[in-house]
C-alpha cells in the first residue's frame, strides 16, 4: 500500500486522495516516485513541503529532490542516484542495492541493503541492519535555499554525526560498513545535469562543512574553536573554516557541534567563569582542529572575527580535554 509510507494518523479520506487536519488535499502519487527506469525525476525547492516522500521499485534512476521533506521510504531500489537534500525525520533505505544517496536526515536506517555509497549529514547515529558493503562519507551540496530547507527540517549543518556508524547485526569477522577515504568525494558518484539549478556538489562551497570524524587519529596538536551567538554564528564559523583552510591546510576539522551551553558546561570547557554571560546569549558553534601549529593557526584567523565572540584554545597541554568537555561531556540543547 503506497500510503505505509505517511502516518495515516495525520490523515482522512481514502484512495490516493487524503486530507490533512481533515483541511487540505493531499494527494499521495505527488509524493511517490515508483518505477523510474532510465529516467530522471526533480522535485524543485517547493514542491514536498515538508510532506513524507516513498520511492520504490526503481532502477538506473537519477532522483532529485531539493526540497525540505518529512519522512523518506526507500524501498526496492537498483543503481539509482538520489538527492534526499533536507529530511526532518528518518530515511529508511530497504532491499536496495548499487546506489548512491547523499541526504542530511534526522536519522539513517538501511535493512537488507547491499553496496551502498551514502554522502551523510545526519543529525543521529546512522543505523545499518542486515546491511554489507554500505559505504559512508561526508554530504557536500549546496544550491540556493538549502540553507532555509535545513532550517525547516530542524537541521543543523554543525551536528553531523555521519562516521559514528551503529551495526545492529555485525557479524564476526567481516565489516558491514566502512567510511570512504576523504580523496573520494561526491562528485567521484554522482554529477550534476548540465540544465540543473545552481546546485554544486564541491566540497569548497558546500553549506554543510566536511568533517574526518572522531575515528581520525589525532597526529598533531589540537584546538577547540567556539563561536558564540550573535545570530550570525552560523556564517562566521562557515568563514573561520574557510580561511583556516587557506591559512593552514593541514588542520583538519574533525568535528563540529552547535546547540545551547549552560554556564557550568561553559566553566568547565573554557576554565573559566568569563564565558558564563555570553553563552547565554543563545547556540554556540564548536570546531575540533587537529594539525601542526593548530593552535597559533586558529588564533591568528580568529582575528578576523572582527565580533570578538570567539574562544580559541590557548594551551596545548589543555586543548584535549577541552575538546572532550565540549563534544563528549557537555550536554549541549537543541538550538533554538
Amino acid at each position: 500500500d503506497k500510503r505505509t509510507a505517511f502516518d495515516l494518523q495525520d490523515y482522512t479520506g481514502e484512495g490516493n486522495v487524503c486530507y490533512r487536519d481533515k483541511r487540505t488535499a493531499v494527494d499521495l502519487q505527488d509524493y511517490t516516485v515508483e518505477g523510474i527506469t532510465d529516467g530522471e525525476v526533480w522535485r524543485m525547492p517547493g514542491s514536498v513541503r515538508g510532506e513524507q516522500l516513498l520511492v520504490q521499485n526503481c532502477v538506473n534512476a537519477r532522483i532529485f529532490v531539493l526540497d525540505h521533506i518529512n519522512s523518506v521510504n526507500m524501498d526496492s531500489c537498483t543503481n539509482c542516484t538520489v538527492v534526499f537534500s533536507a529530511v526532518r525525520g528518518s530515511v529508511f533505505l530497504r532491499d536496495c542495492k548499487e546506489c548512491v544517496c547523499l541526504t542530511a536526515c534526522g536519522q539513517l536506517r538501511t535493512r537488507d541493503c547491499w553496496k551502498m555509497n551514502v554522502f551523510l549529514l545526519c543529525a543521529t547515529q546512522p543505523i545499518i541492519e542486515s546491511s554489507t558493503s554500505i559505504h559512508l562519507g561526508c554530504y557536500q551540496l549546496t544550491y540556493t535555499g538549502l540553507e532555509g530547507h535545513l532550517q525547516e527540517a530542524g537541521l543543523s549543518c554543525f551536528n553531523n554525526n555521519w562516521s559514528d556508524v551503529h551495526d545492529f547485526t555485525p557479524v564476526d569477522g567481516e565489516t558491514n560498513w566502512c567510511l570512504l577515504p576523504f580523496t573520494v568525494t561526491v562528485q567521484d558518484y554522482m554529477t550534476v545535469p548540465p540544465h540543473s539549478i545552481d546546485l554544486s556538489l564541491a566540497g569548497d562551497t558546500s553549506v554543510v562543512p566536511y568533517t574526518w570524524g572522531p575515528h581520525k587519529n589525532p597526529s598533531g596538536e589540537s584546538c577547540l574553536v567556539t563561536l558564540f551567538c550573535d545570530s550570525q554564528q552560523s556564517q562566521r564559523a562557515r568563514a573561520f573554516i574557510n580561511c583556516l583552510r587557506q591559512d593552514n591546510p593541514a588542520c583538519l576539522l574533525l568535528r563540529t557541534k552547535e546547540g545551547l551551553m549552560t554556564p557550568a558546561d561553559a566553566e568547565r570547557v573554557f576554565l573559566s567563569s568569563s564565558y558564563n554571560h555570553v553563552v547565554g546569549r543563545g547556540p554556540v558553534v564548536g570546531l575540533y582542529y587537529d594539525g601542526p601549529d593548530c593552535i597559533l593557526s586558529c588564533q591568528r584567523v580568529a582575528l578576523t572575527d572582527l565580533t570578538g565572540l570567539v574562544y580559541v584554545s590557548n594551551s596545548p597541554a589543555a586543548a584535549q580535554s577541552q575538546v572532550d568537555d565540549f563534544f563528549t561531556h557537555a550536554q549541549l540543547g537543541q538550538r533554538s
